[in-house]
C-alpha cells in the first residue's frame, strides 16, 4: 500500500513537472518568434536558447515519467504558487523592445521560481523517491540560475531598458 501511495505522489509530481516544462518551452518559443518579428534579434536568440533548455529538461522529465502512469490533470487541478506554472514568463513582463539584460533578468526570475517550486515539492514529499527527483530538479534549476547570473554579469554596457515607443500615441479625432 505504501508503494501505491509513493507511486501516486511521484506520478502527480511528474505530471506537474511535465506541465511546468511544457509551458516554459511553449512560452519561450512564442517570445522568440515575437522578438524575431520585431527585429530584436539578440533577445529572440536568447529566448530560443531558453526554449532549448526547457525542451531538454522536458525530455528528461518525460524519460523519468515514462515508467509512471501520470494522472491527466485538468488545468485547475494543478497546484501552482501563482496562476501559471513557475517557469512561465509573464506576458506583462515582456516588451518588444526589451534589452538582452531585461530578457536574461526575466529568465533568471523564472529559473528561481522553478527552483523554489521544486525545492518546496521536495520538502513536502512524503516519499523518498519524490523527494529525490524534486531535489534533483531544484538543483538543476539552481544551476541554470547561476549560469544566467554569470551571463548577466558578463554583459557589456549597462543594458539600458529600451521601452521607448517610436510611434506617437494614436488619439481619435
Amino acid at each position: 500500500m505504501a508503494t501505491e501511495a509513493a507511486d501516486k505522489e511521484l506520478a502527480t509530481f511528474l505530471a506537474h513537472s511535465v506541465e511546468l516544462e511544457s509551458e516554459a518551452l511553449e512560452r519561450y518559443q512564442e517570445l522568440a518568434e515575437s522578438m524575431a518579428q520585431h527585429h530584436n534579434d539578440d533577445v529572440a536568440k536568447f529566448f530560443l536558447r531558453m526554449a532549448r533548455e526547457a525542451d531538454h529538461h522536458l525530455t528528461e522529465v518525460r524519460e523519468i515519467a515514462a515508467e509512471c502512469d501520470l494522472p491527466e490533470l485538468k488545468p485547475w487541478e494543478f497546484n501552482w504558487p501563482e496562476a501559471e506554472p513557475p517557469e512561465t514568463a509573464s506576458y506583462e513582463a515582456v516588451h518588444y523592445r526589451m534589452s538582452l539584460r531585461e530578457a536574461m533578468t526575466l529568465a533568471l526570475g523564472n529559473e528561481r521560481s522553478a527552483q523554489s517550486y521544486y525545492a518546496q515539492a521536495a520538502g513536502w514529499a512524503k516519499h523518498p523517491e519524490t523527494e529525490k527527483v524534486a531535489q534533483r530538479f531544484a538543483d538543476e534549476e539552481s544551476a541554470h540560475a547561476a549560469e544566467l547570473e554569470t551571463m548577466i554579469s558578463e554583459l557589456v554596457g549597462k543594458g539600458e531598458f529600451h521601452r521607448v515607443e517610436d510611434d506617437d500615441p494614436h488619439m481619435p479625432e
